[in-house]
């Protein structure tokens, strides 16, 4: 009898034991558990502040007013700012930049990776349909009905989609992203992805790509495409060469030479100066030649997109803006007594007293 109570209070004990034991892993999966969402929550957070803190580096290298020799006391003219301005943006346009960030330096690991592309280097979608008549004006026409996406959409298949939509539509796009419900460009990638180095061939490659983002716009405030910033989709659009990953290393000279001597006159008149353009921008096309009406005889872009991604160990957050550019004009002191001649001394100095900056219009964390 003895024997078979202790019996029983052995099986009973090991019983209790296996129970405790898998609560107790049960507990420590829960542990586990949260911990990695929590961490991975903080990630999360650090990496959307990076995404947001790349906006604030683009801001920095798009702000022309802000370029300045490293002597403080030498004043840059405009021309040299803006050749400035150009070194800065030119080579790294519609590519990924990218920022590698150390806790010692920084006070944190991780890494901004942005691209700015100009949204004056895309079609106005409303103003380059007519809305009265219900069709693509015909320089726009022209453009998008030879346009074909292999594997995707047939040669004037696009203009077709798209005017059908805004034919039925009867007003202008509110927001681009509007695009991606048209009947038959579902396929299409609305939101940009610049291009990479392949891993595995160590590589890099032009998109193959139109992303719809990329091709259109709404937000300019004229009709007329920007030559020097042709968005990459545009530049494909126009059978001109679009932009590898690395071209601001491999085409450092071309473009330094490039931007040396540049003239703001070659707009103008830029087809019997294209030899200056070819070196980057690849061969003069017929479809380019074609669409001369369209393109700016000045260079004065004011909005830009800029595609930020912050990343903290796996953990990716990424942040698509439209930025205007905007002249904030300076606080002048109150209940001052301004005399004529300073007065005379201030209209000339006007430029001074304001500065250019920019400022979010549109977001989109994707």
């Amino acid at each position: 009898m003895l024997k078979k109570n202790r019996a029983s209070i052995l099986i009973f004990t090991l019983l209790i034991l296996s129970i405790i034991t898998m609560l107790t892993q049960q507990l420590v999966r829960s542990v586990l558990i949260g911990y990695e969402f929590s961490s991975n929550q903080l990630r999360a957070e650090q990496a959307r502040f990076l995404a947001l803190g790349g906006i604030q580096l683009a801001i920095s290298q798009l702000n022309i007013d802000k370029i300045q020799e490293r002597d403080i006391k030498k004043k840059l003219s405009e021309k040299e700012k803006f050749k400035k301005f150009l070194l800065r943006i030119l080579p790294n346009i519609n590519r990924w930049q990218t920022f590698d960030l150390k806790e010692d330096l920084d006070g944190i690991d991780g890494q901004i990776k942005l691209c700015i592309t100009c949204e004056n280097g895309k079609i106005n979608i409303n103003e380059a349909f007519d809305f009265n008549k219900k069709e693509f004006k015909p320089e726009y026409k022209k453009i998008l009905n030879g346009l074909e996406i292999k594997g995707k959409l047939k040669t004037g298949e696009i203009e077709k989609r798209l005017t059908e939509f805004l034919k039925n539509r009867k007003k202008p796009l509110d927001d681009i992203s509007q695009l991606s419900n048209i009947s038959g460009l579902q396929d299409l990638n609305i939101f940009y992805e610049p291009p990479n180095i392949s891993e595995y061939k160590k590589k890099s490659s032009p998109n193959s790509e139109i992303y719809l983002q990329d091709l259109f716009t709404i937000w300019t405030e004229k009709k007329d495409i920007n030559l020097l910033f042709l968005s990459d989709s545009m530049l494909a659009v126009l059978g001109l060469r679009r932009p590898l990953a690395d071209d601001s290393e491999n085409l450092k000279d071309k473009f330094n030479n490039f931007i040396k001597n540049f003239n703001k006159d070659w707009l103008k008149n830029w087809e019997p100066n294209w030899k200056n353009f070819s070196p980057i921008y690849g061969r003069n096309t017929k479809i380019l030649k074609s669409s001369e009406k369209i393109l700016s005889k000045e260079f004065g872009p004011k909005f830009y997109s800029v595609l930020s991604c912050g990343k903290i160990e796996n953990v990716e957050q990424k942040l698509l803006v439209v930025l205007k550019e905007v002249v904030k004009e300076k606080k002048e002191q109150q209940n001052k007594k301004v005399s004529a001649k300073e007065k005379l001394a201030e209209e000339k100095g006007k430029k001074e007293k304001s500065s250019k900056t920019f400022q979010i219009i549109r977001m989109y964390w994707l």
